[in-house]
């Protein structure tokens, strides 16, 4: 009997042990390669799913966890096993007194080897929650801000006028694209220019810039991963859900009081359309983006359906991004067509974390694969932009190219970046119909992109500001600029009664009446 519980002691000790080096095996990972990534978009994707992401990430991740993972098993087993069958033991004699000092495993900590465990997984455990700053965000869930009930402007509280000709809008996101990667003499972080073309771009288009060089705007809480900076660049508010709100994203009404990029070209009369060559439903931006100007929404699924690709030739997040700017411009031509303005949106993916995703096409010029996807990804929007300039509809149409958050891949920039550079996200505005007051040496975030996309084509916006975004085009001041950046970014990481009844809407409501049903249960 002795012999079996100790043998049920020793299965449930393995299986504590395992677990507590899963943990420590995945808060390396996330310490080694999303070290700027916030908790809130890690919480984000925990609650809203990840239905969409490729394989490939995950794939990745377990590969390059596996070795860590058993040595850290390894490790924390060593204590409490037998290495050979006999004891490893070392005599001492001291005193005609013999002491034994027993190695693997160790008398002592075997004895009480499942207390040994627990207290192993209890404290892995604690060192992920300070690590993910889990505790950190809890306490802001408790601190209120009110910064959103002082600045926020509703695009339903002022006047956005479009000039009597309106103008066609394209919006080119550009994933995980910052400024890191160009030449350090003309702004970038790097010792060379991965991006040539894209430098060449900003350099003969507008692009707004924190320096007097090429530059952009900083990563601000809220807006530091896909969904978040399309919500972001679109309605000039972060992304914030409650922890208790499971699956929020699958909500019909997504952020149903924001009103957005999307809302206002409806109403204006422009024909939208979406594409992504990944699931739309990844984040809930099908769901945003239907809700907020109702999208064509073209994305793999839609691909698939019109016979454009096989299922089976899926690659990466869907599609890669030839045929991303291969059937965008077939959709573009189709909307140009038409007599009523169009709004066309579409993202990237190749450059996705991990290393993206290198096309059979690429050139190999750089040792790494990240630089040889980037450098091939600024061809590829090079491409896009001379064909661009050839067509018809060229002089009536306003082309943004946005980055839209920091690369997680935080290694491999630290590694190369100087010391003292301020990462920033890239942006060019090709073709606008106004000139900005001053471009240069501005501080600004993502938010501030929603009004600034409506001043490119010529809409005038009573105040110039949208959501808590600005108009960069115009001489006010933005809100980080008026307030302080760490004033700003601290406001938008607490709680706020505000987002939550007027941008949430009846969806928070709907999360309280759950909480209360719950409680009285």
């Amino acid at each position: 009997m002795k012999r079996k519980i100790s043998l049920i002691i020793s299965v449930i000790t393995f299986l504590v042990l395992i677990t507590s080096a899963v943990v420590i095996a995945f808060i390396k990972y996330i310490v080694d390669n999303f070290a700027d990534s916030s908790i809130d978009e890690m919480i984000f994707y925990m609650i809203s799913g990840m239905n969409g992401a490729a394989s490939d990430v995950f794939i990745t991740g377990i590969k390059t966890s596996i070795v860590p993972f058993l040595l850290i098993l390894i490790l924390l087993l060593l204590p409490i096993i037998r290495l050979k069958k006999r004891k490893n033991v070392i005599e001492i004699k001291f005193r005609n007194k013999k002491f034994e000092i027993h190695f693997f495993p160790i008398k002592f900590l075997y004895k009480y080897r499942l207390i040994y465990a627990c207290i192993l997984l209890f404290v892995s455990l604690l060192t992920s929650y300070k690590i993910l700053g889990v505790d950190n965000y809890i306490n802001r869930l408790n601190e209120y801000s009110t910064l959103m009930d002082d600045y926020y402007v509703s695009g339903t509280d002022v006047s956005i006028t479009f000039p009597n000709e309106k103008r066609n809008l394209i919006i080119l996101y550009l994933e995980s694209v910052e400024n890191s990667l160009i030449d350090k003499d003309n702004g970038g972080g790097w010792e060379y220019s991965v991006i040539p073309e894209l430098e060449n771009i900003a350099q003969n288009n507008l692009n707004f810039s924190n320096s007097d060089k090429i530059g952009g705007a900083h990563p601000i809480t809220g807006t530091t991963w896909t969904v978040g900076a399309l919500v972001a660049t679109t309605s000039g508010i972060p992304l914030k859900i409650p922890i208790n709100g499971n699956e929020y994203t699958s909500s019909e009404n997504f952020l149903a009081g924001a009103y957005t990029l999307g809302d206002v070209l409806k109403n204006e009369g422009y024909n939208l359309e979406l594409m992504f060559g990944s699931d739309a439903n990844f984040g809930g931006r099908k769901n945003y983006y239907t809700y907020h100007g109702d999208y064509k929404i073209f994305d793999v699924n839609t691909a698939i359906q019109e016979g454009k690709m096989l299922e089976s030739e899926q690659v990466w997040w869907g599609f890669d991004d030839s045929h991303l700017f291969e059937w965008a411009k077939e959709e573009i031509i189709s909307l140009a067509s038409s007599d009523e303005p169009f709004n066309f949106t579409f993202l990237t993916a190749n450059t996705h974390f991990p290393n993206g995703y290198l096309e059979s096409s690429a050139e190999t010029k750089f040792e790494s694969q990240y630089e040889n996807v980037f450098a091939h990804s600024s061809k590829q929007v090079d491409e896009f932009v001379k064909w661009f300039e050839e067509q018809d509809f060229y002089n009536n149409t306003t082309l943004v190219i946005l980055g839209d958050h920091l690369s997680m891949q935080t290694e491999f920039f630290s590694s190369n970046i100087y010391e003292g550079y301020s990462r920033t996200m890239y942006n060019a505005f090709i073709n606008s119909s106004i000139e900005p007051v001053n471009a240069k040496n501005r501080t600004f975030s993502s938010l501030d992109f929603y009004p600034t996309i409506l001043g490119s084509i010529g809409v005038e916006i009573e105040g110039n500001r949208l959501g808590l975004g600005t108009n960069l085009f115009s001489e006010r001041e933005t809100l980080v600029e008026e307030l302080g950046f760490s004033f700003v970014n601290s406001e938008l990481s607490k709680n706020s009664s505000f987002y939550n009844r007027n941008i949430l809407q009846g969806d928070y409501l709907d999360l309280l009446k759950k909480a209360e049903q719950g409680n009285q249960e």
